[in-house]
């Protein structure tokens, strides 16, 4: 008399599918919890670089404001100083003075590190030793 006893799963006639189902739900949970991550993996780097730019910029524009008064004082004591450049810490500066000798003149001074950069220009009077600054702004 046969056993009546489970016989394996590869020896009965219908083919044994114990496990394939969670298998396969497995692996799209996990590809999923991949994909998740390397989003906020990527967000979190784009997020990053966003504030180093503005870290380097927001310091930036206060180096181009010193290259400009650096160029106002130079003005003041010789009215046909016409640029040049300056390295303020890891900043380099190009100051250009258009309109020499200056009576009324146009000061740009662009400030760069890292790749980035940022502009002044200010528009002067000089009479003597005396400067009237016209205007002054971040041009892009």
């Amino acid at each position: 008399m046969p056993s009546l006893s489970k016989q394996p799963c590869e020896s009965r006639l219908i083919t044994c599918k114990r496990g394939g189902a969670a298998i396969v739900a497995m692996i799209v949970i996990s590809a999923m919890v991949i994909l998740i991550a390397t989003s906020y993996g990527l967000i979190a780097l784009g997020n990053l670089e966003i504030g180093f730019a503005s870290q380097k910029s927001g310091g930036l524009i206060l180096s181009a404001d010193s290259c400009a008064e650096e160029a106002l004082i130079r003005l003041s004591r010789d009215n046909t100083y016409s640029g040049g450049s300056l390295t303020l810490g890891d900043v380099a500066c190009t100051i250009t003075v258009t309109g020499t000798p200056c009576g009324t003149c146009s000061i740009d001074a662009e400030a760069s590190v890292a790749g980035f950069t940022r502009n002044i220009q200010a528009g002067v009077s000089v009479s003597g030793t005396t400067i009237d600054i016209t205007s002054w702004e971040e041009i892009d």
